[in-house]
């Protein structure tokens, strides 16, 4: 599971959308790997992307703001009443969580005779933006970033363990 990068354009007021076009159609002309976007949040694939879409995004005075994403796959259940608090689906119907906002752990299920995995995993998932339920029963769990200490000690109560997968940005 590995972070993208985003870039939000600001645009300039009287930029027209024929010119923020033309700037779009010239960033996807460079070597830059440019994977989706929604509006004016272009996401690429490196940090080295993101500098380069803001240096060029510059060229145009346009200021920028960098994000750091995980792209989620279909596989992952999303909490409708809270996911686009912290992440967004494009038009292309692809999920990104904003890792500004979140981090992703994983509940793993513990090795004692008296550990309570069902248990633990149905309060941790009362917290979860999104889940993924993986083959091997473990689960990984995005979280509000202050949520973190919350789902270890949830494990630790039920005799399990937890690890962060994806720590949110600073």
């Amino acid at each position: 599971m590995q972070p993208i990068y985003s870039v939000d354009l600001q645009l300039p007021k009287d930029m027209l959308p024929t010119d923020f076009e033309q700037m779009v159609l010239a960033i996807s002309d460079t070597s830059i790997t440019s994977l989706d976007r929604d509006g004016t949040l272009l996401f690429v694939s490196s940090q080295a992307d993101a500098d380069a879409v803001e240096a060029f995004a510059h060229s145009y005075k346009v200021d920028c703001e960098q994000g750091k994403w995980v792209r989620l796959d279909k596989s992952w259940s999303l909490n409708s009443r809270n996911f686009t608090d912290y992440g967004l689906i494009t038009l292309s119907d692809n999920r990104y969580l904003d890792l500004l906002l979140a981090s992703i752990v994983c509940l793993i299920p513990g090795t004692a005779a008296d550990a309570e995995f069902a248990s633990a995993a149905e309060q941790a998932d009362e917290h979860a933006i999104a889940l993924h339920i993986q083959n091997d029963g473990r689960r990984l769990i995005a979280i509000d970033r202050h949520q973190v200490a919350l789902i270890e000690g949830i494990a630790r109560a039920y005799r399990c363990s937890s690890e962060t997968v994806l720590e949110a940005a600073d």
